[in-house]
């Protein structure tokens, strides 16, 4: 009891420190903050050393061991050897937070291993530390301040590779790290010198605290950046979808139709009016929302397209439908570009059939479709074609709701493939 109430009160601001950053790491688990393993093993080790040096300051007001003063050296020279090698390891975790190349680790792990060998030696009686007693001062010999040399060398690396890690064009980010670092290297300087003795524990929790709140930082950042960058790939899709999909030949076309149609059959140029209007109307929307849209309301899109090529007496093109299920949901034009992709490159003038099919599958729903056009593998309708495309479309399907596009060609024709998974249609 009389130790536990010394531990606290020895180390009442580490402990505080220590146990805030625990809680923070414990709460930020779900961030993925890079390298958390090296900081919960940093806290674990700060932990072991305000243990032992608790234990000295025990052993020194004769709290432990007080009738047995060999034991009580025993244990001094156990925890000081613990305390020495320690010290050392917590900079060593944090440094390995920041070099790039994971296969050098072990290399870089090779000066604390010399130092714990350099004090485990000195346990059993080596001179080669500075543990051995001269009545009543300890002797420091070559090797006795390895643990500072190697406190040094790892703070080194640690700005080192801070500062690469971090770019020369971050500045702010980089100068950031090295106050961090310079706070290190006086708690050490200035303990190894003997002017500043007995907050090494308290500035290196704040330290860890420090680094592991601005890597945090830097990672929401760059998540930040990568939700960014993925919205304008989403938003560049749709300014696509809208300067290509929206074809000046078709529109002119389309109005030639029209106007053709108004000297000879009014209700038919009344209804290509209509569904050019829809065609319009459908593009225009779609750069505008990133929501799913029911397949049903895609499909009275896509025939509204449909309209409008067999408006053209030039081309004569059936379209049959196997609808097995329809509630289901997808992003906006994304069967029509598939049936443009048919029209164009997948029927002729005369005998086209296109067949629009959807079937469910265990978690997904796939929605295909086909036509009867052979010889034109998917390589080359893509490079005749000047619409999305079933590349663009394939991205947004992936980027939208997780879905996927497969083509394939056979002697009867090409069939495209788009897969949705089910738990896809709440994803936006």
């Amino acid at each position: 009891m009389a130790f536990l109430y010394e531990y606290i009160v020895n180390n009442f601001i580490t402990l505080m420190i220590l146990l805030s950053l625990t809680a923070t790491i414990i709460v930020n688990k779900r961030l993925a903050v890079p390298a958390t393993k090296y900081f919960a093993a940093g806290i674990v080790t700060l932990f072991l050393v305000t243990v032992a040096d608790t234990v000295n300051i025990c052993i020194e007001q004769n709290m432990i061991f007080a009738s047995d003063v060999n034991k009580q050296f025993s244990l001094h020279v156990t925890m000081t050897v613990l305390d020495f090698i320690m010290q050392p390891l917590v900079l060593m975790l944090l440094s390995f937070i920041v070099i790039p190349n994971r296969r050098y680790l072990p290399l870089f792990a090779i000066p604390a291993v010399f130092n714990a060998v350099v004090y485990i030696s000195a346990a059993f009686g080596s001179t080669a530390a500075d543990l051995i007693v001269v009545g009543s001062n300890w002797r420091r010999t070559i090797f006795g301040m390895s643990v500072y040399y190697v406190e040094m060398f790892y703070l080194a690396l640690l700005m080192l590779f801070s500062v690469i890690y971090f770019k020369w064009d971050e500045f702010k980010r980089s100068v950031i790290v090295l106050l961090i670092v310079l706070q290190f290297v006086l708690v050490v300087v200035l303990d190894g010198i003997g002017i500043l003795r007995g907050y090494n524990n308290e500035i290196m929790a704040m330290g860890i605290l420090e680094y592991y709140f601005y890597l945090s930082v830097i990672h929401q950042h760059e998540m930040h950046d990568a939700i960014t960058q993925k919205e304008l790939t989403i938003t560049n899709h749709k300014m696509s979808l809208l300067r290509t999909q929206m074809h000046p030949h078709f529109i002119v076309n389309a109005l030639s139709i029209i106007r053709s149609l108004v000297k000879r059959d009014t209700a038919k140029a009344v209804q290509c009016i209509d569904a050019f209007a829809d065609y319009l109307k459908v593009h225009i929307q779609a750069t505008q929302t990133d929501e799913l849209i029911d397949f049903e309301q895609e499909l009275r899109h896509a025939n509204a397209y449909l309209s409008l090529v067999q408006a053209d007496r030039s081309r004569q093109i059936e379209i049959k439908y196997d609808l097995e299920v329809t509630d289901f949901r997808l992003p906006p034009l994304s069967l029509e570009p598939l049936i443009e992709n048919a029209v164009k490159y997948g029927t002729g003038k005369d005998n086209g059939v296109i067949v629009i099919s959807t079937r469910e599958t265990e978690n997904a729903v796939e929605l295909c479709v086909a036509d009867n056009g052979t010889g034109n593998p998917e390589q080359s309708r893509q490079m005749k074609s000047t619409g999305i495309g079933i590349s663009n479309t394939r991205q947004r399907l992936l980027i939208q709701c997780g879905g996927t596009l497969e083509t394939k060609q056979t002697d009867n024709g090409m069939f495209v493939t788009i897969i949705i998974p089910r738990k896809a249609e709440v994803k936006i």
